[in-house]
């Protein structure tokens, strides 16, 4: 560490020095999901889930009804809702890891931004 990191974690308040310790910490990948529940895209993200877990079940329906398919175009078919049901889920858990990504980016920010303000504070001081 240098002593500009020294001066910072000695400047800082309280709830700003919990921050930075909970990001130097780092998160699982359970918590980062958890993050993504709270804030305005809430309901975005629970909609995202619960078509997730759906577009689960209507693939493997489609699969089990696959096999047991009595022409080849029934097996087509349900080929067919299958791969629909999956592309649709890869689809929302690539928006899911996204957003779990843009709040990893923010918190960064976040910590870069405290980290300015503090040496402002030490320029002025």
């Amino acid at each position: 560490m240098t002593d500009v990191d020294d001066k910072l974690r000695r400047g800082l308040a309280a709830d700003d020095a919990a921050f930075l310790k909970d990001l130097e910490d780092g998160r699982g990948l359970f918590s980062q999901m958890g993050a993504t529940f709270q804030g305005p895209m809430r309901f975005w993200v629970i909609w995202a889930g619960v078509v997730t877990f759906l577009a689960t079940g209507v693939g493997i329906f489609a699969v089990w009804k696959m096999f047991g398919a009595p022409d080849t175009r029934s097996l087509l078919l349900w080929m067919a809702g299958a791969w629909a049901a999956w592309t649709i889920q890869i689809g929302l858990k690539q928006w899911m890891y996204g957003r779990m990504s843009t709040l990893t980016v923010l918190r960064e920010l976040k910590k870069i931004e405290l980290r300015l303000a503090q040496l402002e504070e030490d320029k002025r001081s």
